[in-house]
């Protein structure tokens, strides 16, 4: 179970930071492209950090939730038939 639990922190942390990077790099080019400067704002980072919480969130729950389907559906075979 802490296993289970630290890979999905892991992956939480890795979605997270790679969506925020990834987020910091597209505002500051483009920015650059139109203004001619590099141009970033302490507020734009607080919402691009917040963002990318909320996005490594979601995928994290889904990851939990498709694994959750999936032993259901494997203990559901293994249980024999009532007939």
């Amino acid at each position: 179970m802490m296993k289970a639990t630290i890979k999905y922190i892991a992956l939480f942390v890795y979605f997270t930071a790679g969506l925020f990077l990834l987020g910091l790099i597209i505002k500051v080019f483009f920015g650059f492209v139109y203004t001619g400067e590099f141009y970033f704002p302490y507020e734009e980072a607080i919402r691009n950090l917040f963002k990318s919480i909320i996005v490594g969130t979601a995928i994290t729950l889904a990851a939990i939730v498709f694994n959750l389907i999936d032993k259901f559906n494997k203990l559901r075979k293994q249980l024999p038939d009532p007939e």
